[in-house]
């Protein structure tokens, strides 16, 4: 059988939740909060799979055997490594406002920030590898986001009406040269603008944008990303619904829980809502400066049961399918896939060998499969390329 049990690492991070994985995965309640999931290869976090009984990296059955686990064509096309990092985000706290970078700035930062001598693991470090990241998150529960900034006239309304210590939003700017500014204000300019905002947001609380800065005054008192609301587009997406981020898109997930699927990358250039590293001037390089549409992704239905996330780019797809009672699901293979479990319990069976899946459990499926069949009650996720 060319299909895996997969057991996967959880990250704690401060914005995380401390039931939702347990309740999830049927485990003990965690004492810290858990934030990510990871299902894949990522140096920082390596699933393991379960063969002939024992646990080994996924990692060393990739390096031992490129062609039947990827492809010939994908191990030689990517140095026979996995192209894609699959995660389920617990978010109970706001993320910080960040951007990721493209391939180009991801090979140069990290290679400037090796040559500084910034350890992988520094608090510092925000190139962990040279990968770019773009990146699609699907909504499990109803998911707030920031996304891409709204357009300039919208910003000047918002901010008119709170910055009248603190020039900004001058007719002749960009909105580049706006943020710019905003990022690089003094901290006394900058508590006046929060205070400001804040004491407007009361008289305003019917507005959803205005809700917001209040909210994450209330967590993030002196940081400048409290204002985010006002200049990036504001979105709840539905269960089901998904929002896919270019390199450079600056963003903030607010609250919910998603699988989401990226590059098999870590690369993070963070501007705020975080106690983590925050490096304003490689942000500034890296951030599209222009406004973007917010535009959900919805998915496609290809047949029965089968949902399909068109996005425009060929190192990941995501595909969901819900697995009814008494109708047998038949899965063609194309390239390294991982199989996920959000809901309910399915079975995953080739030929004479069957491997059962519960919520947050997971399946490794190798390019010599070719094929298997699903069955069950429940709903699964499934990373491919």
């Amino acid at each position: 059988m060319q299909i895996y049990e997969m057991k996967n690492p959880i990250k704690n991070y401060a914005w995380g939740s401390k039931s939702f994985f347990s309740n999830l995965l049927g485990d003990k309640q965690s004492s810290q909060p858990q934030a990510e999931l990871w299902m894949g290869t990522h140096p920082l976090g390596v699933s393991e799979i379960k063969y002939d009984n024992e646990w080994i990296s996924l990692e060393k059955l990739i390096y031992f055997n490129p062609e039947t686990v990827l492809g010939e064509k994908l191990a030689s096309k990517l140095d026979n490594r996995l192209p894609f990092l699959f995660k389920i985000l617990a978010i109970e706290k706001p993320l910080s406002i960040q951007v990721h970078p493209d391939e180009h700035q991801a090979i140069q930062g990290f290679e400037r920030e090796n040559k500084r001598n910034i350890s992988l693991s520094a608090s510092n470090r925000n190139f962990k590898d040279k990968s770019h990241k773009p990146e699609l998150v699907c909504a499990l529960t109803p998911l707030w986001a920031m996304c891409g900034f709204r357009s300039y006239t919208t910003i000047q309304t918002h901010f008119s009406v709170i910055s009248d210590k603190v020039k900004l939003c001058q007719s002749d700017q960009t909105i580049y040269d706006f943020f710019k500014q905003l990022m690089n204000l003094d901290n006394n300019q900058k508590n006046q603008l929060i205070a400001s905002a804040v004491q407007y947001a009361q008289s305003r609380a019917d507005q959803i944008h205005w809700q917001w800065v209040t909210r994450l005054a209330s967590q993030f008192p002196e940081d400048i990303g409290v204002l985010a609301p006002l200049f990036l587009n504001l979105i709840c997406l539905n269960p089901g619904e998904s929002l896919f981020l270019q390199p450079g898109v600056l963003h903030a997930y607010l609250d919910g829980n998603a699988v989401e699927i990226m590059c098999n990358s870590d690369n993070v250039i963070r501007g705020g809502l975080t106690v983590k590293h925050i490096d304003i001037e490689t942000l500034l390089n890296i951030v599209l400066p222009h406004s973007q549409d917010l535009n959900p992704i919805h998915p496609q239905m290809r047949k029965d049961n089968e949902w399909h996330y068109p996005i425009p780019i060929d190192r990941f797809t995501l595909t969901r399918y819900d697995v009814q009672p008494d109708h047998i699901l038949n899965m063609t293979v194309n390239g390294p896939e991982i199989v996920l479990c959000v809901h309910g319990k399915i079975r995953i069976h080739q030929n004479t060998d069957s491997l059962y899946l519960r919520p947050g459990r997971s399946a490794f499926v190798c390019y010599e499969a070719h094929s298997y069949t699903v069955d069950g009650d429940g709903v699964v996720y499934k990373a491919g390329v």
